[in-house]
């Protein structure tokens, strides 16, 4: 009977890692709410996030799904950003509020947000004009 060798290696979980970090994190992190035109938004703030000088910023929007936000399709936003940047523009709240400001007066987003203003006339119904 020919016995194969095996070896097994032993990783330390990745997990362990991340439990670790995510305790840490939350020392670091500061949750803002603000309201954008028709939009409530939360943003968590974690500073020194992945090394030192960076900020994470995490914009969820609270709005029902097909709500137009000029950042995000889906709602939900993370965004990494030098901290002088972000202390340069006021904090988290000012400089979301002044990129979305930005985005929002593009004509894409104007299209979309008249799109979703303007709402379906007939919900269901696919008009044929055929002759």
């Amino acid at each position: 009977m020919n016995k194969r060798a095996s070896t097994t290696t032993a990783l330390r979980p990745a997990q362990c890692g991340l439990a670790s970090f995510n305790a840490h994190r939350a020392d670091r992190t500061t949750t803002h709410w603000f309201t954008w035109r028709h939009l409530r938004c939360k943003v968590q703030e974690t500073s020194h996030y992945g090394r030192h000088g960076w900020t994470l910023l995490q914009l969820d929007v609270i709005a029902s799904r097909d709500t137009p936000c000029p950042l995000t399709n889906t709602g939900y936003l993370a965004y990494g950003v030098d901290a002088n940047d972000l202390e340069n523009a006021g904090g988290a709240v000012p400089f979301l509020i002044e990129w979305m400001d930005r985005k929002a007066a593009t004509k894409a987003y104007q299209q979309t947000e008249f799109r979703w203003r303007q709402g379906d006339l007939f919900p269901g119904h696919n008009v044929s004009h055929s002759r």
